[in-house]
């Protein structure tokens, strides 16, 4: 009796465990590369992301256990300006996701004269790409860019999908936070239509 019982607990699990990796709700993260930059920037493109499909009703994974998982495999091939479709689904068996959420952002930061002294902006430009695992294809690609001198008052639709405020940058400050702001602005430009296009049941 206890046999069948730990064996029908043991298939149970096995069942679940199938049925939880292969859920179309579960997400993962990357891979990502960054250009330029700083560590607090690039994590704030990640918190953003993973607060974006959070509040869609994605189950995203914990980002140390998918960096884990990535860390060992090749790096993501380009092929004619897009990424290989067989090196995105090794990526995702290995972070056992359905989707991923993949791309680049780069960041170009500089000193620009404006009155009378110089001002620091930073522009960053995001290629943003979600991959299903389920059909093998990018079911969704979208570039965008952001500059961290946008009025706020401009910025309502970029800032309902963010989901949080902008980043506060201040008059002689320094560039993490002009980096992290144009990066608010091009991840919400980017995730944009995709909202739209979720929000009406697409």
């Amino acid at each position: 009796m206890n046999l069948r019982i730990s064996t029908l607990a043991a298939a149970c699990g096995l069942l679940s465990a199938v049925s939880f990796a292969q859920s179309p709700r579960q997400v993962a993260i990357g891979p990502w590369t960054f250009e330029d930059g700083n560590v607090t920037s690039r994590t704030m493109v990640v918190d953003t992301i993973r607060r974006i499909c959070e509040h869609h009703g994605y189950v995203v994974m914990p980002q140390p256990d998918v960096e884990r998982r990535f860390h060992s495999m090749d790096p993501l091939r380009w092929e004619a300006g897009r990424p290989g479709l067989r090196a995105l689904g090794r990526y995702a068996d290995a972070a056992h996701a359905s989707r991923l959420v993949f791309g680049t952002v780069k960041w170009h930061t500089r000193s620009i004269w404006v009155g009378t002294g110089p001002k620091t902006i930073s522009t960053a430009m995001i290629d943003l790409y979600i991959f299903n695992a389920e059909t093998g294809t990018i079911t969704y690609e979208k570039k965008s860019d952001g500059r961290s001198d946008e009025k706020e008052s401009l910025l309502k639709d970029v800032g309902d999908v963010i989901l949080t405020p902008f980043i506060t940058v201040v008059s002689g400050g320094p560039a993490t936070p002009r980096e992290q702001r144009a990066a608010q602005i091009a991840i919400g430009r980017a995730f944009g239509p995709w909202v739209h296009r979720h929000d009406e049941g697409r």
